[in-house]
C-alpha cells in the first residue's frame, strides 16, 4: 500500500502581474468616470480643486481597483486572506506606529538639501491642501480616508498583491524595488516621490521579514498620521 505524503500540497499564488496592472487600470478609469458623472451632475464644482468629500468620492473610487482586485481574487477563486499576508499581531501595533513615524522623520530629512536649496519648496503641499479643507466632520473623514482607508487598502494591493505578483518573475530584492518604485509612482505626486519610495521599501522590507501585512499596514498609518497631525496642529 502506498504512503500518502503527510505534507500539505502547496496551491500556487493564482495572481500575477496581469492582475496588477488591471487593478491599477481599473481604479484609474473608476476615477475618470466619477469625474465625469460630476460634471454631469453639476458642472459648477471645481474639480481642479475639489472638496475634501468629492476627494473621498474620487479616492474611493480609485479602490474600486486596487482594493476590487483582491476582493474579486477572493470570491472568485477562493484566495483566502492570509495569502494576501493579511494578518496581525498586538505587537504590530505600537513598533508600527514607531516606524511609520521614524521614516516620515527620515524622508524629511532626505528633502532638507532641497529645502535649504529652493526656499519655496513645500513638501507638505498636497497633504495641506487636503487639510485645509477638513472642518468639523470634515476632520473624521480625512482621518477616515487618510490614515485608516489608504494604509490598509495600499498594503493589501501593493504588499499583498504587488509584491508577491512581482516575486513570481524576478528576485525578491528586485520585486521589492520595483513594487516600491510603482507604489511611489502610483501616487502621481512628483515632490513626494522619494519619501514614498522610502516608505514603499520600509513596508515592503516588514512584509518580507514578518510574513504578514499587519506591520506595514500599521506603519502606514503612523507615516500618514504624522503628516495629517502634524499639519492639523499647525492650523
Amino acid at each position: 500500500m502506498r504512503q500518502e505524503d503527510s505534507a500539505e500540497t502547496p496551491i500556487e499564488q493564482p495572481w500575477g502581474v496581469r492582475h496588477v496592472i488591471f487593478g491599477w487600470l481599473l481604479g484609474q478609469i473608476s476615477v475618470i468616470l466619477v469625474f465625469i458623472a460630476i460634471e454631469a451632475v453639476d458642472s459648477d464644482i471645481d474639480l481642479d480643486n475639489p472638496s475634501l468629500d468629492i476627494t473621498a468620492i474620487l479616492q474611493a473610487a480609485l479602490w474600486v481597483g486596487t482594493l476590487g482586485i483582491p476582493v474579486w481574487l477572493h470570491f472568485s477563486k477562493g484566495v483566502s486572506w492570509k495569502s494576501f499576508g493579511l494578518r496581525f499581531q498586538k505587537d504590530d501595533v505600537l513598533s508600527g506606529l514607531l516606524i511609520g513615524l521614524g521614516t516620515q522623520i527620515v524622508g524629511g530629512l532626505i528633502y532638507l538639501p532641497f529645502m535649504l536649496l529652493f526656499e519655496d519648496l513645500d513638501v507638505s503641499e498636497p497633504a495641506r491642501e487636503l487639510v485645509d479643507k477638513a472642518t468639523g466632520f470634515g476632520v473624521f473623514l480625512l482621518f477616515l480616508v487618510v490614515v485608516v482607508g489608504a494604509p490598509l487598502v495600499e498594503e493589501l494591493f501593493f504588499r499583498g498583491l504587488t509584491l508577491k505578483a512581482f516575486e513570481k518573475k524576478m528576485s525578491s530584492r528586485l520585486a521589492l524595488v520595483l513594487s516600491s518604485l510603482f507604489f511611489a509612482i502610483a501616487h502621481l505626486q512628483l515632490i513626494q516621490f522619494p519619501a514614498l519610495f522610502l516608505f514603499g521599501l520600509v513596508a515592503g522590507y516588514l512584509v518580507k521579514k514578518y510574513d504578514r501585512l499587519g506591520r506595514a499596514v500599521w506603519a502606514h498609518v503612523g507615516f500618514n498620521a504624522t503628516t495629517v497631525i502634524a499639519l492639523l496642529l499647525q492650523g
